[in-house]
């Protein structure tokens, strides 16, 4: 929070964020490729509403610089802003939860978890050009000779706080990464360097009692609350109860039972905040895992699909983090249809959740099942690739007129 806040307060996000879209240059697959790795990377660092906070009203604001319609940067921002929040263990507080509880180390969430994501977020961002390269619109040059011109500095109050507070973040990473939590745990490196941090700062300007004002209290309190409701859940025996389901529906098969906490965490992460969701799942999960009698490693497998699933599902429904990014656009006049946030979100975390299912089928002994499904789709794409590009005039006439209705159905 220390750190968030002080890089914040300073303006680090909004440098690098004017910074990365002023190498766009205007041009709008450029663009719209930065903006999302964007939402990814502060996603990752911070937490979805302040990315989002960041990035949208920054979105609009160059959208009227250079004449363009922000709706397709700022639905697909909101969108792929939860992909950033399976990159790291620090990336959402579900993860938190998730490692703290079965103590797994950083390194180890980003090789499981962070490597696909960032993999499937490269594929998403392919996706979201392919949906929208007809509706964004290139701008006039004058205009794009206004973004050039505009002055990135002009978003930093301190040069010197600026590159501290990257060089905080720099080190906190890179402390995560190399020292093994049984050595230095990662609560003590992430403290002591926010309390540097925080006393750099009050040489420099900045006052930690605004600072801590600034501190989400309403958040802490709900976490603890929902800590409060969980254990109750557990002393009762309600979340036995629903482990005993759970494992009824998988039939005691590993596989199904993972696949099945893949959709179910992520559908109601969908209806419910991902935060209870992950507490009241956890100890579901570890049941199903005393049931399986699996190894240490094929248990962590089920809290990483936990983790897919509850950080994911949340893009199902225009609720929850998502409301925000509605508001903040029509604050900004620029209002979105629920409808339409709807039917993106449904589509691509549809999609998602397919692909993260196939990615632990690969992993089983019927890995032959996933190997046949990702055929299949690569299959499938490039025939339509082929039939569109290389076809006669009438299979590319039929062809595009298909994947013309497609981006119609999901984003008109």
């Amino acid at each position: 929070m220390f750190i968030v806040q002080i890089s914040d307060d300073v303006g680090v996000f909004q440098f690098l964020g004017v910074l990365a879209i002023k190498l766009s240059r205007g041009k709008p697959v450029a663009l719209m490729s930065i903006l999302c790795s964007l939402a990814m990377f502060f996603s990752a660092l911070i937490n979805n509403i302040l990315a989002v906070m960041i990035l949208i009203p920054l979105t609009i604001t160059i959208s009227r610089i250079l004449s363009i319609d922000p709706t397709p940067y700022i639905l697909t921002e909101a969108v792929i802003v939860n992909m950033g929040a399976t990159f790291f263990s620090i990336s959402s507080i579900p993860n938190i939860l998730i490692v703290t509880e079965q103590n797994i180390s950083f390194n180890a969430f980003f090789l499981h978890v962070g490597i696909f994501s960032f993999f499937i977020g490269i594929l998403r961002i392919g996706f979201f050009i392919f949906l929208y390269k007809k509706e964004l619109s290139q701008p006039r040059s004058r205009f794009v000779m206004s973004l050039e011109d505009f002055n990135v500095w002009n978003f930093v109050q301190s040069r010197r706080l600026l590159f501290t507070s990257i060089g905080a973040i720099v080190l906190v990473m890179i402390g995560f990464i190399a020292i093994p939590a049984s050595i230095i745990p990662p609560c003590i490196i992430a403290m002591s360097t926010a309390m540097i941090l925080a006393i750099f700062s009050s040489f420099n300007g900045l006052k930690p009692k605004e600072i801590m004002k600034k501190f989400d209290i309403e958040l802490l309190l709900y976490l603890l609350g929902i800590f409060i409701i969980a254990g109750a859940l557990e002393e009762v025996g309600i979340l036995a109860l629903i482990a005993s389901l759970f494992e009824r529906v998988g039939s005691n098969n590993y596989i199904l039972q993972i696949v099945f906490i893949v959709w179910a965490s992520g559908f109601l992460s969908s209806l419910i905040d991902n935060i209870p969701i992950t507490k009241v799942l956890i100890p579901i999960v570890k049941r199903m895992q005393e049931a399986l009698s699996l190894n240490i490693g094929a248990n962590n497998n089920l809290f990483y699909a936990m983790a897919y699933g509850a950080n994911w599902g949340d893009n199902f429904t225009p609720l929850g983090d998502n409301i925000i990014v509605v508001n903040i656009a029509e604050q900004n006049k620029r209002p979105i249809k629920i409808k339409t946030f709807f039917k993106i979100g449904a589509t691509t975390t549809f999609l998602q959740l397919i692909f993260v299912s196939i990615y632990f089928i690969l992993q089983s002994n019927i890995y032959y099942i996933g190997i046949i499904l990702v055929f299949i789709i690569f299959l499938v794409v490039g025939i339509v690739f082929i039939f569109s590009k290389y076809g006669n005039e009438q299979i590319k006439s039929v062809t595009n007129k298909v994947i013309n209705k497609f981006r119609t159905i999901i984003i008109s």
